[in-house]
């Protein structure tokens, strides 16, 4: 995780210094702090959480996606039993869900009802794609200028069900190098696929 609770403050890793123990705020369990060169983070000391179905061990793939945001817009706890962290509230009315791995449609549906009842926000997803772009996932053109159909078999059923959801925006990291993401929804039974430039996804969300 990026923020943990330490003397009483919310602070990134760096800011408590290597191997300070603070408290994750959303389980209240012990965490450590990792300085490195390159890396930042809290991880969990000692006793381990059981997370909610959907959510995952943070890797340096969500860090990197997490660490330009403001501290008071990241990693932000809702619900009245703390059901769930948004990896970042986002503006014009947004929570941004980093996703990495498989999760059951019935989590990522369930995460979608939940902000939308306890915040009224729509839920912006960005996914990681890299496994298998170019490999299972393919761009076809379309007589639609910068638009294209996208061939992905077999595909997974929960992004295809977030691209159908008009409370969602889906959005895939195909390459982390890239200065684009693929913004992608559903069409008339087909997926439709259209280069979103990440500058433009920061200005926006």
């Amino acid at each position: 995780m990026l923020l943990a609770i330490h003397n009483g403050e919310k602070k990134r890793a760096e800011d408590a210094g290597s191997a300070e123990i603070g408290i994750c705020p959303w389980t209240n369990l012990a965490v450590k702090a990792h300085v490195g060169q390159i890396r930042q983070y809290w991880a969990y000391h000692g006793e381990k959480p059981n997370f909610n179905n959907g959510y995952e061990p943070e890797s340096e793939w969500h860090i990197s996606w997490k660490s330009p945001i403001q501290d008071q817009y990241c990693e932000v706890i809702f619900g009245v039993n703390n059901e769930h962290r948004a990896d970042i509230l986002g503006s014009n009315n947004t929570v941004i869900e980093i996703q990495r791995s498989v999760i059951d449609i019935r989590d990522s549906r369930e995460r979608v009802q939940f902000y939308r009842n306890a915040t009224n926000r729509r839920v912006v997803w960005v996914v990681d794609i890299q496994e298998f772009w170019n490999k299972r996932f393919f761009l076809e053109e379309s007589k639609e200028f910068g638009i294209f159909n996208v061939k992905w078999k077999p595909r997974r059923t929960w992004l295809w069900d977030l691209a159908s959801t008009p409370e969602t925006n889906l959005y895939l990291e195909f390459k982390q190098s890239n200065d684009k993401l693929l913004h992608v929804w559903i069409n008339n039974g087909r997926m439709c696929a259209k280069y979103f430039k990440k500058s433009d996804f920061f200005e926006r969300y």
